[in-house]
């Protein structure tokens, strides 16, 4: 463990220590069970500001950073529930009177609905993670028809024999590709499995461009008409 999460871990102990004593010092004539049950109360409230420190909510390993968009849900769900927490404890307590079962309930109402809250957050962060692999998921494929790209541009540029208009139409398809977004739709997913494949076709045709020159003129083509079909779909 290291020397700052030991003396968090003192600065917790500690900060517990003083509410503790402050409660029992400064009891007056409230009953044990109701003292209990506001030291538990204040114990909650003050260790859930310390929870980010011992148990961090955002994780530096985790790229997705799930948790960020709902950091301040969580933190604005604390403040809600500390400060409803602290005006029972008074009202109960200073202003009225209250017997313990109602105060019980009372607090466990506010302890369920702080906790829902929290609950919601975390839904709401995976739901976060969700939309970041489906993301994650639309780029590779997008990925792969550079790739594919990629590697018949470095294939064509090894054969010097190649017509002009052949070698510039698939430079400018491969400069052309920056244009298309990721989309999760399965129209987008057959149109870049069509494109990943007709690429491949042509690298594997182009090895004897005067026999297969028909069957690249037609692949090509369909290279063209697959782009510019894939370039119009974008996501919701």
């Amino acid at each position: 463990m290291s020397g700052k999460k030991i003396f968090t871990w003192v600065l917790l102990l500690f900060g517990e220590a003083l509410i503790i004593a402050s409660f029992i010092i400064f009891r007056g004539n409230i009953q044990d069970n109701i003292l209990t049950l506001n030291i538990i109360v204040s114990s909650v409230i003050y260790c859930s500001f310390f929870v980010d420190i011992l148990v961090p909510w955002i994780k530096t390993s985790d790229k997705t950073q799930r948790r960020v968009g709902s950091f301040g849900v969580r933190w604005f769900i604390t403040w809600v529930y500390f400060i409803l927490a602290i005006a029972l404890m008074v009202c109960a307590n200073i202003i009225w009177s209250f017997s313990f079962p109602y105060q019980v309930i009372a607090h466990c109402i506010l302890i369920f609905v702080f906790l829902m809250g929290i609950l919601g957050a975390i839904h709401s962060s995976d739901k976060v993670h969700d939309v970041y692999n489906q993301q994650i998921k639309n780029l590779s494929r997008l990925i792969e028809m550079k790739k594919a790209m990629r590697i018949l541009r470095d294939k064509m540029y090894s054969m010097s024999d190649l017509p002009e208009d052949f070698v510039k139409r698939i430079t400018s398809m491969e400069e052309n590709l920056r244009f298309i977004s990721p989309a999760d739709t399965q129209e987008a997913f057959n149109l870049e499995s069509s494109f990943i494949e007709t690429t491949n076709s042509i690298g594997f045709a182009i090895s004897n461009f005067s026999m297969n020159k028909e069957q690249i003129e037609h692949d090509l083509k369909k290279l063209e008409r697959t782009y510019q079909n894939r370039k119009t779909i974008y996501s919701n």
